[in-house]
């Protein structure tokens, strides 16, 4: 079979070497598909030897050299070497020992083929680094090249399936450290830098390489033999005490599971960790030099249950791309979700020990069918699998698809083939690729032989295809018994749907409950088990928290749940029903007002921390977005005094936390503003919590808005008593939105339009946030035009999130419909805007867009 396979390659190499020998690749901005299929079939034996000099000053600019040293096996066609940064960077291109007659054209050094050899060449490139991607803070920087943007600081072959090793030298400032992908071999002292050398790494894709240099402490523990070490700039001795053993704990246990799991060793040659204040993201999982988000990891004493969850899942996460994404890499990244999706779905199983009271299976459900829905419900919706022609609108596939609907379906195909056989099958995927690229249809066709299901079919409906289907139930009673009861599924257009899954249809009572299975996949099925059962109070379609779609309630379904959800006593059924009212509210379904008194009376009845963290998020969301004005007036002193009450009678400091956190987002009333701005000002306690400096900092941001006449005081005291360097600078950064001054906004959100000014995307973020507080709508639809004309720009100087983070930001206080009518305006007047980018408006625009 393999010689049959090796030879089919060779045929194709040969079909390829043909065309392109009569065809040139034609030459575009950002890095085409078919140019990196071109590179990937004639490029090989890939190595960089890379040279970085790095001045203290972010004014100064930071001088390279790169040695591209590769085996090429057909010189029909000039060389294409991304570099998107401006021509007069490039000072000295040198090829095979003869200065080079490059010439530089749309984002790319092309090397002449008169200059290229069959076999070994080397290419030696003096620069000056463009800094879009270097993230240089004044006393720091780091790298961040995730999916194309190596090619923004080193010419380069900037595409996933081209793995190469790389050797680093780094001269930084003496006072500074510097950690990357590969061991240290070196450190030494020459003047008034520090030189240090790194070992060449295993082979890695140019998203993947890093380092980072700086002002940063260093804490070291050991594991089995190897070094572990983590690079912090965190100044708050509490915030290290309590944090340090969990987070080398995590470490640990995400290593040790993981090596058991896949039944391979570590696979690179070491694993520290750099903890980044304001990081953009959560994690990035670049070998030897994970990055994560200070916020994520230093938590504060009393931090909610969900802000420790998800701590232990995000090392979870990043630990498992070392085996999924860094050790078997994705060939594309139109399947950037291949290695997400074993993230995410390794991460929930690899931190269950660590949470042995939990319910895991209603952690699975908060964890990922929310963020899913939120995108799937919308005009925008995307497919897991999506088509991506240029790898410069890479960002654009990111999002709630491809980290929590994916982890779903992952789930479902464990049930298909059992969990003994997936991990057999993936054991056998990471050593078939290891060190090099696979697909999801590589993966598919090793599973497939496991199992006699067709995974084939079964991939195009829940991978290929967008949306959820809308599953109703019809019920015919007679008697207090049913006589007839179907299920139908439409899509988001009411055509049938062909979704298949297993449905777990829950029949509950006032005491009790019981539920009926049957496979689903046609547009509608009689379910024949019900006939004769007695008439139900509530009908949960995804009794079992396993089934995907909107589950559109029935009346009585609907009113039961409205008064009665405390009575369902199992937790993951409750949970789920939360969901599904969450998502009829998002459908048209259930009124705001409806929800939110729902959830002001089940608080004191809720005991699970999980299902509570929830419903209160649900509640901030519902109260903002899905209550007019006159009805906030109605209800919020009422729902003050709940929360109020429960704030002082809960015991649990971490229900506490979430509880005060509901409480300072909703809180409007005088009274209760005056109440929390007394404790923000003498420091004490709000029954019996006592406020961290982050949630000091939290409620002063919300104080200022809801109380301008002391906005000027808010932000100045809380700013003085912020000790960390970092973050007293980003409160410096966002001061201007949380000012009473409405010229003074205006002019921050003018600040934000320069791209120097978003540089810090979590603080450009917060301040735009605040500026479109619900408060402020009519403020807030001022700028919305702007923002939206701004998308295409920040889509190519801003990281992966950033577009779909600025416009969840511009809409996050808006739910009237003149939002909608400038959305549809904008887009009508641009037929030919960016699909990607036309999908993500879409997405956080939904609620608005639903306004006619």
């Amino acid at each position: 079979m393999k010689i049959v396979q090796t030879f089919l390659v060779l045929i194709a190499l040969l079909v390829l070497s043909c065309n392109t020998s009569t065809k040139p690749i034609s030459i575009e901005a950002g890095v085409t598909k078919k140019m990196a299929e071109y590179r990937k079939a004639n490029i090989s034996n890939l190595e960089y030897h890379l040279n970085f000099n790095i001045p203290e000053s972010r004014e100064e600019a930071i001088s390279g050299t790169n040695k591209i040293c590769f085996n090429l096996r057909s010189t029909e066609q000039d060389l294409q070497i991304d570099f998107r940064e401006n021509a007069s960077l490039l000072h000295q291109v040198i090829c095979n020992g003869k200065t080079s007659g490059y010439r530089f054209e749309s984002e790319h050094l092309i090397i002449p083929k008169g200059e290229l050899v069959v076999g070994k060449n080397e290419i030696d490139i003096e620069f000056t680094t463009g800094n879009s991607s270097l993230n240089r803070n004044d006393e720091f920087l780091y790298t961040l090249f995730v999916p194309d943007r190596a090619r923004t600081a080193f010419p380069c072959f900037d595409q996933p399936n081209l793995k190469a090793a790389f050797l680093l030298n780094l001269r930084v400032p003496k006072h500074w450290k510097a950690v990357a992908n590969g061991k240290l071999n070196s450190k030494k002292m020459d003047g008034e830098q520090s030189l240090y050398s790194f070992l060449t790494t295993q082979p890695l894709p140019t998203y993947l390489f890093s380092f980072a240099a700086g002002k940063f402490e260093t804490i070291t523990r050991e594991h089995k033999g190897r070094e572990h070490t983590m690079y912090h700039r965190e100044t708050d001795p509490e915030k290290l005490a309590n944090n340090t053993d969990e987070i080398f704990r995590l470490l640990f246990q995400s290593l040790d599971w993981l090596e058991e799991y896949t039944d391979i060793p570590y696979p690179f040659a070491k694993y520290d960790i750099v903890v980044i204040p304001s990081f953009q993201y959560g994690g990035m999982e670049h070998t030897g030099a994970t990055l994560y988000n200070a916020s994520k990891l230093f938590l504060d004493k009393n931090a909610t249950n969900k802000n420790t969850l998800y701590r232990a899942n995000l090392i979870a996460h990043e630990t498992a791309h070392m085996w999924f994404g860094d050790l078997v890499t994705m060939k594309w990244f139109d399947q950037v979700w291949l290695k997400e999706v074993f993230a995410n779905f390794l991460a929930d199983k690899i931190t269950n020990p660590s949470f042995p009271d939990m319910n895991h299976a209603l952690k699975f459900q908060m964890a990922h069918f929310p963020s899913s829905y939120s995108v799937d419900r919308t005009s925008g919706a995307n497919p897991i699998n999506q088509i991506l022609p240029n790898l410069k609108d890479a960002g654009s596939v990111y999002g709630s698809i491809i980290y929590h609907k994916s982890p779903i379906v992952m789930d479902m195909l464990e049930r298909i083939m059992g969990e003994e056989a997936l991990q057999k099958g993936l054991k056998t995927y990471l050593k078939n690729y290891a060190y090099s690229n696979a697909t999801w249809e590589d993966l598919i066709a090793i599973l497939d032989a496991s199992t006699p299901s067709n995974l084939e079919q079964w991939s195009k409906v829940w991978v290929d295809k967008a949306g959820r289907p809308t599953i109703s139930t019809e019920i015919s009673t007679e008697n207090d018994q049913i006589t007839e009861f179907a299920i139908t599924q439409t899509d988001a257009k009411g055509n049938p749907g062909d979704w298949n899954q297993n449905l777990n249809i829950l029949l509950g009572y006032e005491d009790t409950s019981e539920v009926i299975s049957v496979k689903f996949k046609q547009p509608q099925l009689a379910v024949t088990e019900a006939k004769g059962k007695k008439t139900p109070d509530y009908i949960i379609p995804n009794g079992k928290g396993i089934a995907y779609g909107f589950f559109k309630l029935d009346a009585k379904t609907k009113l039961f749940l409205l008064e009665n959800i405390n009575k369902i006593e199992d937790d993951l059924v409750r949970g789920v029903a939360w969901i599904n009212l969450y998502e009829n509210l998002c459908e048209g379904e259930i009124k705001g007002k409806e929800f939110v008194l729902t959830a002001k009376n089940q608080l004191a009845k809720e005991n699970n921390p999980l299902i509570l963290e929830r419903m209160l998020s649900y509640l901030q969301s519902a109260y903002w977005l899905y209550l007019s004005a006159e009805e906030r007036l109605q209800i919020g002193k009422h729902l003050e005094d709940s929360l109020w009450i429960q704030l002082n009678e809960e015991k649990d400091m971490s229900k506490k936390s979430s509880l005060f956190s509901t409480l300072s987002s909703i809180a409007e009333s005088q009274s209760r503003l005056e109440q929390l701005f007394t404790a923000w000002k003498e420091e004490i306690a709000i029954g019996g919590f006592s406020l961290s400096e982050t949630k000091a900092t939290d409620l002063a941001c919300n104080l200022a808005i809801k109380m301008p006449e002391k906005s000027e005081e808010l932000v100045a005291t809380q700013t003085e008593r912020i000790e960390n360097p970092d973050r007293k600078k980003k409160m410096n950064f966002i001061a201007p939105s949380l000012s009473a001054d409405p010229q003074v906004r205006k002019d921050f959100f003018e600040n934000l339009k320069k791209e120097e000014n978003r540089e810090i995307e979590r603080w450009g973020l917060d301040g735009l946030t605040y500026l479109n507080h619900p408060l402020r709508e009519k403020e807030a639809l001022t700028y919305l035009p702007q923002a939206l004309e701004l998308l295409e720009e920040i889509q190519i100087t801003g990281d992966i999130f950033f577009p779909y983070n600025w416009l969840s930001a511009s809409y996050s206080g808006l739910q009237s419909k003149e939002a909608g009518d400038i959305t549809r305006q904008f887009l009508t007047e641009r037929p030919d805007y960016p699909e990607n980018l036309k999908l993500k408006i879409l997405q956080a625009a939904d609620l608005v867009l639903r306004k006619e």
